[in-house]
């Protein structure tokens, strides 16, 4: 690989790294496992008439389903907040000028497409804005004091860090004139789960800056400290100011260890505009998105769920700190055996998870598994075609079929397109018909699908008319035994399954030959891949290198497809359904389609 190479790879693969997929596993089996203890839990609240509970009950169970982890960035005014989300991102999507901007509150999620959506408060129904159009409702210029009254901006990309259930929120900075955003950013800490605090260089931890990061530290435990603008001061000055600050927080909060990350924003989007390694080492932004992908991989998953079972057993646990909800006799009458005994149940069940969770949940050591060192990159990249084999040089990576089902389905539609002409007109295509006794029954019903009446009708009366003269003198022999066999078609001898196999062996050949650039995984690294069939043709004919990537990335796709289908039942069951998105709602087709192949191939 060329030196560039290494350097894009190295400066785009650092929040975009996949953790080892057991850890996928283990986090869906385990949210699983607590959703089903809270549906116990709602059921025997709601049927022993306990409605407060029951309803918390509910709530938790619709923030589980929500799967929402929000990440905000926080700070005094023109640190430089969202300049360091853009640098992030790698985009520049959120404001940014040199007067205090953001207005209100505006979150970064996944979503398979981009889009913003704007909630208004007092207001249940959303506007979808276009993207550009972000700073008429999140800047202080053309929302002053948030005139507009809009509660959360919500930016939806299809960035794979955001992928499972992250937020990443931008706040108005506190201090500012404006005492309304101020009062924003203070009642939307309640609502974040893990912070980014950010000072600058330039003025680092003025007093309203302590006074606020006081506050932080009574609602979250998570705290990445951030001193932006290190471009504005040298390298002498930066110790002696991240001395400063350590020991400001230190006598602020109660944070034992705390890591303070330099950075650069605006150097860090430079060098990820220009791919240049170097400079993004120097902006700091490499230490800090290496830290947040360990976060990501490893803390997050395990505080969501430890958060949501300390709820449940303060819901449990309400009447003292002893005396559990199910044993308060003016809760449960006493002949009510069975649902105190369900609940005792469900609360021990809880327990244990709780504690298989609490285990090393301070260990923060990731084993990453890279697919491949070609095929890490911040977007998909472009289709570059000259490496590519001209037959398969339109090939769509973003199709959510496997490829090559994609490709025969085009290839068999053509054919039927072609046939079902030549039926209808070409007397020798009507012979040869005939003579092969028609297709397998399933080209048969597909090419009637494709034919029209009258074409059916010309096409096949030769083939009846052979069928009859066949049969006919097949009542005229003595014996009978096997004498229908030559009177069918199976997929050993029909002229459209011998054109599948053909045309499916050369294909997987070429796609083959594209695989084993560099250029050809970093196109794959973002598709779909192909089906079980066809990803056990392509390891029987490549290298053992390429088949390891192969299967990784099947692995993958797999976990985040199995993850989509428990998202969505979670968030159908939570009557969440409009949060419900379209990879979630099509995961089951995904997952059918990867593992018995394209139904426009298998259906009639």
């Amino acid at each position: 690989m060329s030196r560039k190479n290494q350097q894009t790879n190295s400066i785009m693969s650092a929040i975009e790294i996949s953790p080892d997929l057991s850890d996928l596993h283990a986090y869906s089996s385990n949210k699983l496992t607590l959703a089903k203890q809270l549906y116990v839990l709602r059921e025997v609240l709601t049927n022993s008439k306990q409605k407060i509970a029951a309803q918390q009950i509910a709530d938790i169970i619709v923030k589980l389903a929500e799967d929402r982890f929000t990440l905000a960035v926080l700070g005094q005014f023109k640190r430089g907040k969202s300049s360091l989300m853009n640098a992030i991102i790698g985009r520049e999507i959120l404001p940014t000028g040199i007067l205090p901007l953001t207005s209100a509150i505006t979150v970064l999620k996944y979503g398979p497409a981009e889009r913003l959506i704007i909630h208004y408060e007092n207001s249940i129904f959303p506007d979808e804005i276009p993207l550009s159009a972000i700073a008429k409702y999140v800047t202080e210029k053309e929302n002053p004091g948030n005139i507009k009254k809009v509660k959360t901006a919500y930016v939806e990309l299809p960035i794979p860090f955001l992928r499972r259930g992250l937020e990443f929120a931008d706040t108005p900075g506190v201090g500012s004139v404006n005492t309304a955003n101020t009062l924003t950013t203070y009642n939307f800490l309640p609502h974040c789960d893990a912070v980014f605090f950010v000072t600058s260089a330039d003025a680092p931890l003025t007093d309203i800056e302590l006074i606020f990061l006081h506050k932080i530290s009574k609602y979250i435990k998570k705290i990445f400290f951030i001193v932006n603008k290190i471009d504005l001061i040298t390298v002498k000055e930066r110790n002696s100011l991240l001395e400063f600050i350590t020991s400001a927080i230190k006598s602020h909060t109660t944070e034992q260890q705390i890591n303070i990350f330099p950075v650069s924003a605006k150097l860090g989007m430079q060098a990820k505009s220009t791919k240049n390694l170097p400079l993004y080492e120097q902006s700091g932004l490499k230490a800090l998105e290496e830290t947040l992908a360990v976060f990501l991989a490893k803390e997050k998953s395990t505080l969501f769920l430890t958060r949501i079972i300390q709820q449940v057993l303060q819901i449990l646990h309400k009447q003292t700190d002893q005396e559990s909800v199910f044993q308060t006799a003016s809760l449960f009458p006493q002949h009510d055996s069975a649902a105190i005994n369900k609940l005792k149940i469900a609360e021990n069940e809880l327990k244990n998870l709780y504690e298989q969770l609490t285990i090393g949940i301070n260990d923060t050591s990731v084993d990453y598994k890279h697919i491949s060192n070609a095929v890490l990159s911040q977007s998909p990249p472009t289709v570059i075609t000259k490496f590519i084999p001209s037959s398969i040089d339109n090939i769509d990576w973003q199709t959510d079929n496997c490829l090559v089902c994609d490709y025969l389905s085009q290839e068999t539609l053509n054919f039927f397109t072609d046939w079902q002409y030549k039926l209808t007109i070409d007397t020798k295509a009507q012979n040869e018909f005939a003579t092969e006794v028609g297709f397998c029954p399933l080209h048969t019903w597909q090419l009637l699908s494709f034919s029209s009446s009258f074409g059916a009708s010309a096409g096949y009366t030769q083939l009846a008319e052979q069928i009859a003269s066949r049969l006919q003198k097949m009542s005229a022999v003595t014996t009978f035994k096997d004498s229908m066999a030559h009177l069918s078609t199976d997929i050993k001898n029909c002229r459209v399954c011998k054109l599948q196999r053909q045309s499916e062996l050369a294909y997987i050949e070429q796609l083959s030959a594209v695989l084993s650039t560099s250029i050809g995984q970093k196109q794959y690294y973002y598709s779909q891949g192909v089906c079980l069939h066809h990803l056990s043709m392509l390891i029987n004919i490549t290298s053992n290198e390429l088949a390891g990537f192969l299967l990784s990335h099947a692995a993958h796709h797999f976990a985040e497809t199995a993850e989509d289908m428990q998202n969505y039942t979670l968030k159908h069951e939570a009557i969440r359904r409009a949060l419900q998105n379209k990879n979630e709602k099509t995961a089951y087709k995904r997952l059918i389609t990867h593992l018995m192949g394209n139904e426009k191939l298998y259906l009639p």
